[in-house]
Parts: C-alpha cells; structure tokens; sequence
C-alpha cells in the first residue's frame, strides 16, 4: 500500500507543480492584459479631456457669435428705421415738387401765352411791312443797268434793255463774231442769242464761268431771251447746274416756268416722226448735218424734240445715238428747255430708260 501511495504522491506533486506553472503564466496574460487596458483608458481619459477642452473652446466662440449677432441685429434695426425716415422726407420732397412744378408750370404758360400775343401783334405788323415794301418794290420798274434777279427779268417788259449775271452752261457754235450762249443761276435760266463776242474771248465761255449780260429782252415764237447783247467775265465760283426731272409737267401750263433750265425727262418711248416710219428726220435731209428732230411720248401724249447741230454736232455722242434711235425705244434724256411753238428742248444726252 505504501509502494503504491508513494508514486501517486509524486504524480500529484508534478501536477500541482505543472498547474503552478500554468497559472503563473496565464496570470501574467492577464497582468500584461490589465496593463494595456489601464494605458487605453489613460489614453481614453486624455482624449476626454482634450473634447472637453474643444467643448469649452467652441462654446466660447459660439457665445462670442451670438454676441455680434446680437449687435448686428440692432444695426439693422437701426438701418431700416433710418431707410424708413428717408423714405418719409423722399415722399414729402416729391409731393413739394410736383406742387412747385405745376406752379411754374402755370406760370411759365401764362408768360408764353402773353409773349405770343405779343409777337403775333409783332409778327402781323412785320408781315404788313413786308407786304407793302414787296409791293411798292414790284411797281418800281429797276433801275436802268442794274443787275436783275431771274424774277425781275420776267417781269421786265418785251423790248426793254435787261442786265444779268448768270453762269455759262454750254455754247453753240462761234460764228462771225457771234455766238448763242445757254446760262443758269440758281434761280433760273437764260437764252442768250447771237451775243457780240470775238473768237478769243468765245474761247473764255467754258461751262460754269460767270458773266455779266447786257442785252434786250426779246421773244421768239415763244421762247424768251436775250439779243444784242454784250458781256464782260466775272470773277467768282464755278455753278453747273444739276438737271430738274420734268418729266411730270409735260404737257402742264407749269413746264414754262422751267424755260431754258438744263431739265431732264425720264421714260419716254420713242415714236415714228413721220409716215415713213422713221424715228428721227434731219432738218437737211440731202447732206444730213443738220438738226435732228424726233418725236417721244408719256402717257398718250406725243413731243417735239431736237438735237441743235450748232450745240451738239455729228460727232457727239447724242447725235449719234438719235440716229441709232428705233421706233418703241424706251429712253432717258438731258437737255436745255428751249421752247418754239411749246417746248422744244434743244437734248445733249441720251440714254436707254433706267
């Protein structure tokens, strides 16, 4: 029995010595385990401090915040009270304005209308002064060797000696120490037949010269004009006169009132001159150098044209092209409102109708 007790003791011993062993390391698990859990809470309780101190940090900012809110709160309190006071004054300045307004108003139209009865009163009398001057002025015959507006060598007499200063336009030929001048101003035109003038100073009669004529107001189956004149070359600036499209006072009493003007007249047709169908005729017709005549129509009614030779002679451009005319040619044309027997313009261009 006690052989038998006595290895069993020894067995026990091992084992307590074994589970001693054990245990000393399973408690050295825990220590190291207690230690890492005490180092995280450690760690753990800085943390909370430190969210405690960003706590507090943030609630000192959020009570600063509200303190500006607070102030700026009581700014704009502040600014729409005073917006509103202004307001106030701008609505009373408006209605102050306005009522200012309709007293000036009132009275500047007061003003205006005594001023307007006033100047009507001046206004009438003036008028009546002029009348009666214009009047008297139209009954004095000009003086003799005056220089005449276009207006007074209308109303001068046939016969009765005339002085005007016009602007050359075109010529006919020099002959004998003659030549037939075409001349405008601004307020009309003159035909100046047969002007006294040696070959030189023809030469001098370029278009757009300024002259002073003296001559005799005449007249010739109709057209108006001056002979027996003489001239002298004025200084001055240059007038070429534009063409006036007369086209709408063919056939209307209006037309003479353009006399002698460079005019120009718009789609016309051509018609047949005579019965053998032609579209112009000479005036020679056995050498043919001679003026061209042609007829043309607007609107039902027929007129007597022509191409003077001594203005525009064989060689130019417009007599050809009359000569180039056909009966239904539709065409454009320039020329000075020479009147025989009613209007004959003497024509310097011709062109296809635009």
């Amino acid at each position: 029995m006690k052989k038998f007790l006595t290895p069993c003791l020894c067995i026990v011993a091992i084992a307590a010595i074994v589970l001693c062993f054990v245990f000393n390391g399973q408690k050295n698990d825990a220590n190291t385990k207690l230690n890492d859990i005490t180092a995280k809470l450690t760690d753990m309780t800085g943390q909370k401090d430190a969210a405690e101190a960003a706590k507090t940090e943030l609630e000192t900012k959020v009570n600063d915040l509200t303190a500006q809110l607070t102030d700026m709160t009581g700014l704009k309190d502040a600014a729409e009270a005073a917006k509103a006071e202004l307001e106030t004054k701008v609505t009373e300045m408006e209605a102050q304005m306005k009522q200012l307004t309709e007293e000036a108003a009132a009275a500047v139209q007061s003003a205006a209308g005594e001023v307007a009865e006033q100047a009507a009163d001046a206004s009438a009398e003036a008028a009546a002064a002029v009348t009666e001057a214009a009047t008297e002025a139209a009954q004095e015959p000009a003086e003799e060797g005056a220089v005449m507006t276009h207006a007074d060598f209308v109303a001068a007499e046939l016969d009765s000696e005339v002085t005007v200063e016009t602007y050359v336009q075109a010529t006919q030929s020099w002959w004998e120490d003659k030549i037939t001048v075409y001349a405008q101003s601004e307020d009309g035109a003159y035909f100046i037949y047969n002007m006294n003038c040696s070959e030189e100073d023809a030469a001098k009669l370029v278009p757009g010269t300024k002259i002073r004529v003296k001559g005799f107001k005449s007249e010739w189956s109709g057209e108006v004009e001056i002979t027996d004149a003489a001239f002298e070359i004025l200084e001055g600036d240059a007038f070429i006169a534009e063409p006036e499209d007369v086209t709408a006072k063919l056939g209307k009493e209006e037309l003479i009132n353009c006399q002698n003007e460079l005019v120009a007249f718009k789609g016309m047709t051509v018609e047949a001159y005579d019965e053998s169908g032609a579209a112009f005729a000479y005036k020679n017709a056995e050498n043919k150098t001679d003026d061209l005549y042609f007829k043309v129509s607007k609107d039902g009614q027929t007129y007597d044209f022509c191409v003077e030779f001594y203005l525009c002679g064989q060689d130019t451009e417009v007599y050809k092209a009359v000569e180039g005319l056909k009966v239904g040619d539709v065409i454009d044309l320039e020329g000075f409102l020479y009147w025989y027997n009613g209007a004959n313009p003497h024509i310097i261009k011709v062109t296809p109708a635009a």
